[in-house]
Order: structure tokens, then C-alpha cells, then sequence
């Protein structure tokens, strides 16, 4: 799945609009072991998603990406803006990680899948965007998360997510 979202990304074209950063969220809710349980089917709950971000917000778009252990779903157009973080969505593209990262592992089991799947789908937008996940300025350059915009208040993606790793892990990705 990562090798065809990867190809899937080269096929695009950003024309009217190019992403200066990518943001990195987690759902939260639900949390990986809710995900993952029998009596949550993960496409209902991207079906849910959407109409939830569109129909309830009255979003004009949503999150870029929701990233899971098995799939990666590109839920709105990457090519155009989306919504997902108040004080730069016109600068990004917004990829969500389903999962608690304040609670549940990102180091082992289906967070981890999670993490390597993010990682593998980060690495080919950064290639096909020429952009860098490594030199971070807030709100200009470099690998965001949510919790960086203050305005928000999340504490997002969760504090198991350490920066300086998924960084460090994109950059390798990229130059495989």
C-alpha cells in the first residue's frame, strides 16, 4: 500500500495551489484499539468523516490523508486546500494518524504500522513537493504538528510522537 500511494502521488499535478509544510494530527478519537475492534468498521468510520467535517463543520474540504495500519485513504483532492489545523490551512496538507498517541504505543504493534505507514506516505509527498520535513519554522517550513497552533488547543498528535524521530524517519524514507 505505501509503494501504490507513492505512485498515486506522482501522478499529481498542484497547479492552483502548493503546500508549503505538511501537518501531522491523530484522531484521538477513536483511539487505535477502538479502531481496530470488530464493532468499528474502518470505512464507515471514514464515511462518518467525511460527512461529519462537510455536512456538520461545514468544511468546504477536510483532512488530506487519514493514515490507518492497513491503508492509507486520501480523503480530499491533495492538490487543493483542505482543513485541518485553524492557523495555516492554506500552507499545508493535513495528515491524521488514526489513533491516542497521548496514551496508546507509537513504537510497537498496529502504532507502529500506523508510524510506518505516515512515514512512507510523508516521504513521497515530500519528494513529489520538494519539501523538506527537517528545518522547521512555524508556520513557513519543515514537518508542523497541530499542537503547534496554539489557537487549537490540542495536544496533537500525541505526546508518544516525537518529532525529531518521524523526521528523522522521513528523511531516511525519502533517500531510500
Amino acid at each position: 500500500m505505501p509503494a501504490e500511494f507513492a505512485g498515486f502521488v506522482e501522478t499529481l499535478a498542484w497547479q492552483d495551489w502548493r503546500p508549503r509544510f505538511v501537518t501531522l494530527h491523530n484522531t484521538g478519537v477513536p483511539s487505535l484499539a477502538t479502531w481496530l475492534g470488530s464493532s468499528h468498521p474502518a470505512r464507515q468510520r471514514i464515511v462518518a468523516q467525511k460527512h461529519y467535517e462537510r455536512d456538520i463543520l461545514h468544511w468546504h474540504s477536510g483532512v488530506h490523508l487519514f493514515v490507518a495500519q492497513d491503508l492509507i485513504w486520501n480523503l480530499c483532492d491533495l492538490t487543493q486546500v483542505g482543513v485541518s489545523v485553524s492557523c495555516w490551512n492554506h500552507l499545508t496538507l493535513g495528515v491524521e494518524m488514526i489513533g491516542d498517541y497521548a496514551t496508546e504505543s507509537f513504537d510497537e504493534g498496529p502504532g507502529a504500522q500506523v508510524r510506518d505507514n505516515m512515514v512512507a506516505a510523508l516521504a513521497a509527498l515530500h519528494r513529489k513537493l520538494e519539501l523538506r520535513p527537517d528545518g522547521f519554522k512555524l508556520g513557513v517550513r519543515g514537518l508542523h504538528f497541530h499542537k503547534e497552533c496554539r489557537r487549537d488547543h490540542h495536544d496533537c498528535p500525541g505526546r508518544n510522537v516525537v518529532k525529531a524521530d518521524v523526521v528523522a524517519r522521513v528523511l531516511a524514507q525519502m533517500a531510500a
